[in-house]
């Protein structure tokens, strides 16, 4: 994109809606919007991997605030048609104070993240939801070993599982435990159709929220099945400069890997807990609340992914205790 979208004073929260085909990404938009009418102005980004659009006609009666990519899915083309897209839905729509990114049924989310990263400035990303159809999901991820649907499943913070009122009990449950595997820490909605609050799914992946996150996590190291969980827990300050080269290293060598990063950390000079959370490329870091003056420094960090080599990314996060 040749042109970056103006900055605000408070970046505007982003929703990434992603699913397999079928799964009822457009229906779930539909309600989302429909349940901030008159609270929030929402404008939408929707992407289509055929060259006729038709999301955004059924969008149409709930808002007038859509922007079509369509002709292919955001994963695949330009990185800069998704930017675009949004600096074109900004410019149109005026104040927005939230979008919603509908991808493909056929897109990997890692792309969008990646684009997503490179205007933290305008943009923060507050859910990435990822639905899936009760009755045929198991399909697409086992059976069919659909690589694009698994990935949505590991880098989503919360997956909907749609149509349950057309599928068994038994099926849902098994549905359960293989979103559970892919993904351990991402919150399970379970809907009929058109019944979902959508309310559970906005608002939910603040810097507070992560710091809450973060400090419920107890240190541990596990295969849980599809996914890695490296925890690692440094008393003392961090060395700011040593600890941005360690995270950008393992940015540069192992982000498609990394379904989740969490952490709090105690930065040297600095009186606030630093937060971050990120997802593949996409980090974002703020200042927390302030340590107490008789309350240990303590650095905690959570990452969730696979093939980590923890054990060699411990020993360097080591190495960025000052001192």
């Amino acid at each position: 994109m040749s042109e970056q979208a103006p900055a605000l004073e408070e970046p505007i929260p982003i929703t990434v809606i992603t699913g397999f085909l079928g799964a009822g990404k457009t229906s779930l938009v539909n309600r989302l919007v429909t349940s901030r009418a008159g609270r929030e102005r929402i404008g939408i980004v929707v992407n289509e991997a055929g060259d006729i659009g038709l999301d955004g006609d059924l969008l149409g009666d709930a808002t007038d605030d859509v922007v079509e990519i369509a002709d292919g899915c955001v994963c695949c083309t330009s990185q800069g048609e998704l930017l675009d897209a949004i600096r074109r839905l900004q410019q149109a729509a005026g104040k927005l104070d939230r979008i919603i990114v509908e991808t493909s049924g056929l897109a990997d989310p890692g792309p969008v993240l990646d684009a997503l990263a490179s205007i933290t400035h305008v943009l923060r990303l507050d859910s990435m939801v990822t639905v899936m159809d009760a009755v045929h999901a198991l399909d697409q991820l086992d059976r069919h070993e659909s690589p694009e649907a698994r990935q949505q499943v590991q880098l989503a913070t919360h997956v909907v599982v749609s149509k349950i009122d057309l599928a068994d009990d038994d099926a849902v449950r098994r549905v359960r435990a293989r979103v559970a595997a892919l993904n351990p820490t991402a919150q399970v909605i379970a809907v009929a159709r058109d019944t979902l609050d959508g309310d559970l799914l906005l608002d939910r992946f603040s810097l507070a929220a992560a710091e809450s996150a973060a400090g419920d996590d107890h240190v541990h190291e596990h295969e849980h099945l599809d996914v890695e969980i490296f925890s690692v827990e440094l008393a003392g300050d961090l060395d700011e400069g040593r600890f941005e080269g360690w995270l950008g290293g393992l940015l540069m060598l192992k982000a498609p890997d990394l379904f989740r990063i969490k952490a709090i950390l105690a930065m040297a000079g600095e009186s606030r807990r630093q937060i971050v959370h990120g997802v593949q490329t996409y980090v974002e870091s703020a200042p927390g609340r302030d340590w107490e003056d008789d309350e240990p420094r303590t650095s905690r960090i959570v990452i969730i992914g696979k093939d980590l080599e923890s054990e060699r990314w411990r020993e360097e996060l080591e190495r960025c205790v000052a001192g």
